[in-house]
């Protein structure tokens, strides 16, 4: 076997200096890309490979460096007012989730209004570009499949959530899914049988209908008998609530919002007693009295930031060829919404 070639060696080979491999092989772009593309296919054929303490050590000098400059990444909200997600404690901690993560990595978080008026696009890249701000989060959307227009060859970006369609971005996301799937499963241990999901139909389409999707597993799973076909409305409606709670006569209710638990006792009916109620997404800033999914939005948001410091890190700009999508489980929150109905739940670990 040949020992693997050294920077020095691949630029004896090459006829350029050190300096351009070493910044090839980044991919950086200070380097034309017919010059990258050669020399990274002559490190391949040679049998060049990264010594993996060395690249740790240049990527923390290249942290350090940036601790002094304080680099900066752009938070980008598409919000109708410039504050309003600040409202929602999930979207305030997607916030402090990204700032901490960026912080311990040497770079500061900016908040950017997508929507502040005479603002488009291409005046929003030129701006950033101007003043050297090449990594970009997006913000949850207010709204499913929506775009985000930015010369996206100068910018390093991923999203949180899976609300913007265009470009496909690299992105990162609760696992919706597997957060249904672990409701029902704890339901389950708990001894409740007809479990019944009541919904907004714009927030199912906001994640892909993927509760709607493992609930229909579920359902279809069921005795005919304890199968309760799921509410899905346009807006809280107090009478078809009232009437579909009448009609299937659930043990208990989910739902990712706090208004089936508050229409629930709005029609006379005790909680946990009469009815459960457990939630999707619990408000981040809840008071632990809600049992349900912590979707743990700022490890989200942390994971986000991973994905743009990575392609910074990697000089690689643009809208990805192959996006990634990173989902990260929730974990279960016991509450005084929901109580033991078998011996066997009341005997389960907290």
């Amino acid at each position: 076997m040949r020992p693997t070639p050294t920077i020095r060696q691949l630029a004896l080979l090459a006829g350029v200096s050190r300096t351009t491999v070493s910044l090839s092989l980044r991919n950086h772009p200070s380097i034309p890309a017919a010059t990258r593309e050669r020399i990274q296919k002559l490190a391949q054929q040679e049998g060049y490979q990264i010594d993996p303490l060395v690249a740790t050590l240049m990527t923390q000098l290249r942290i350090a460096r940036r601790r002094r400059t304080q680099e900066k990444l752009v938070y980008l909200t598409s919000w109708n007012e410039r504050d309003a997600w600040r409202a929602s404690p999930n979207d305030a901690a997607f916030h402090e989730g990204a700032q901490i993560a960026a912080a311990r990595l040497g770079y500061d978080v900016e908040h950017i209004w997508s929507q502040e008026p005479g603002l488009t696009g291409r005046r929003l890249s030129k701006i950033l570009y101007t003043r050297g701000i090449r990594g970009v989060i997006i913000a949850p959307l207010p709204r499913p499949h929506q775009h985000i227009a930015l010369e996206w060859p100068h910018f390093a970006a991923a999203a949180i959530s899976e609300t913007i369609i265009e470009p496909h971005l690299h992105r990162t996301t609760h696992s919706h899914g597997n957060g249904m799937k672990m409701m029902l499963q704890r339901l389950k241990e708990m001894g409740y049988q007809r479990i019944g999901l009541a919904n907004l139909q714009e927030h199912e389409r906001l994640v892909g209908h993927a509760w709607e999707a493992f609930y229909y597993v579920h359902h279809h799973s069921l005795p005919a008998a304890q199968r309760i076909p799921p509410l899905f409305l346009p807006t809280w409606e107090e009478k078809a609530f009232r009437e579909w709670v009448r009609h299937h006569r659930p043990d208990v209710v989910v739902s990712n919002q706090l208004q089936p638990l508050h229409l629930l006792q709005a029609c006379g009916h005790a909680v946990p007693d009469d009815i459960g109620y457990a939630c999707l997404d619990l408000p981040a800033a809840q008071d632990a009295g809600i049992a349900g999914i912590d979707q743990l939005p700022r490890l989200v948001a942390a994971a986000a930031v991973d994905l743009v410091i990575t392609q910074l890190q990697s000089n690689e700009f643009g809208v990805p060829h192959q996006p990634k999508i990173v989902q990260l489980d929730g974990c279960w929150r016991d509450g005084k919404t929901l109580r033991a109905r078998t011996a066997a739940a009341l005997a389960t670990p907290k």
